[in-house]
């Protein structure tokens, strides 16, 4: 069934392709099989060394909604992502990474919800899933409104494939490319800082994936770039830093216990 919401809404999604020829046909066909159909999918390929880039140019020839960039020399995701933005023509922005899947009526679910309410910037509770596609429990939950304290001060796990942003009522975004901090947070902080609130919609409308390698990633290494997020960016006091700091360790702490 298609989607009631006016085809003027155009969503532009941006995905960045790094290496995910596992993946990366089942992430596009979530999009493809959306209910809502007015969505243009820009995938900026980062110079990645498996076959994904074919798979992406198949999956092209059956639908012109779905544009490749080919990048001449490697760049950071940061730099990529924004590469993509600066090409979307929509007034909706919305993310996927390249091993993620949206259920089919993600986009329209989501539309309804910000155009019903004027909201420029909203997110979905998800559900973590393992490299076979089994699910971990229990799903994450967000809080209905999020804003900058609350973000900072409590345990929060925005996933960028859950996110859409209005930029008619945004305005102009755009990632911090420094391997120093988590740059998606730091995105997330940034429009938070401007007087804008991130509204939840409570259901599942993603399936993270999470993939054994990733849980063993330098600890130290992701610990100094939240503490880096804290000090050098937002400039936050020595005390409220190691605050938020130790927010932070429960949430890492929920995330790696998840059971599936």
């Amino acid at each position: 069934m298609r989607s009631s919401i006016p085809f003027r809404s155009l969503v532009s999604i941006i995905m960045v392709n790094e290496f995910a020829e596992n993946y990366i046909k089942k992430t596009i066909e979530s999009v493809r099989q959306q209910t809502y159909e007015n969505w243009e999918l820009i995938i900026v390929e980062n110079l990645s060394k498996d076959d994904s880039s074919s798979e992406i140019k198949e999956i092209m020839m059956e639908d012109s909604r779905i544009k490749l960039v080919t990048l001449q020399e490697p760049i950071s995701h940061a730099e990529a992502c924004n590469f993509g933005i600066t090409m979307a023509r929509g007034r909706y922005l919305a993310f996927i990474n390249n091993d993620d899947i949206w259920p089919h009526h993600k986009l329209e679910k989501q539309l309804e919800f910000m155009e019903a309410h004027n909201i420029g910037f909203s997110c979905t509770d998800y559900q973590i899933i393992d490299e076979s596609n089994k699910a971990y429990e229990p799903i994450i939950v967000m809080p209905e409104q999020t804003t900058y304290s609350s973000f900072l001060h409590n345990v929060n796990l925005i996933a960028g494939s859950t996110v859409m942003i209005d930029r008619y009522i945004i305005g102009k975004i755009q990632l911090t490319s420094n391997e120093n901090i988590p740059e998606e947070s730091a995105l997330w902080l940034s429009i938070f800082k401007r007087g804008f609130k991130a509204y939840a919609i409570k259901e599942v409308l993603l399936f993270k994936r999470r993939h054994n390698h990733s849980l063993d990633e330098d600890e130290y290494k992701k610990a100094s770039k939240v503490w880096s997020l804290y000090r050098h960016v937002e400039k936050l006091n020595i005390f409220e830093s190691a605050y938020c700091f130790m927010n932070n360790a429960k949430s890492e702490a929920k995330y790696r216990n998840l059971k599936n």
